[in-house]
């Protein structure tokens, strides 16, 4: 008797985590994001509209690095927001225009390109 209480219990343990795992990974991968969610907003609002308000000084310091200069939107780092959102940029998203710049990371210290770059101002050694 104490054998099948034993086992009830057991699987119904690892029921538990495989179905903690699974919800996990289904909310996250949803938005396609990985875990990261932006928050819900009004989407008629820009970016740069929202955030100055938001995080002025995220905000500023992307408006005052070269990126910011010539307008080079957040969806680029970020992804749309809706569909796919990274909270922090990811070094694909930044080899897509710097492929000349690109980083074997294998044969260094460094992890990413913002090891070395600030996210928003990309001032050089962060």
């Amino acid at each position: 008797m104490k054998l099948k209480i034993y086992l009830t219990l057991i699987l119904s343990f690892a029921v538990m985590i495989f179905l903690g795992f699974k919800f996990n990974n289904d909310s996250n991968s949803s938005s396609g994001t990985f875990g990261d969610k932006h928050p819900d907003v009004d989407w008629t609002i820009s970016c740069a509209d929202c955030h100055k308000d938001i995080t002025p000084d995220v905000f500023n310091a992307w408006s005052e690095s070269r990126h910011g200069q010539v307008n080079f939107g957040c969806y680029i780092c970020h992804g749309d927001g809706e569909e796919v959102f990274y909270a922090k940029g990811t070094d694909e998203r930044c080899s897509g225009c710097h492929s000349g710049q690109e980083i074997n990371f294998e044969n260094t210290k460094l992890k990413s390109c913002f090891d070395c770059h600030n996210g928003h101002t990309l001032k050089f050694h962060n």
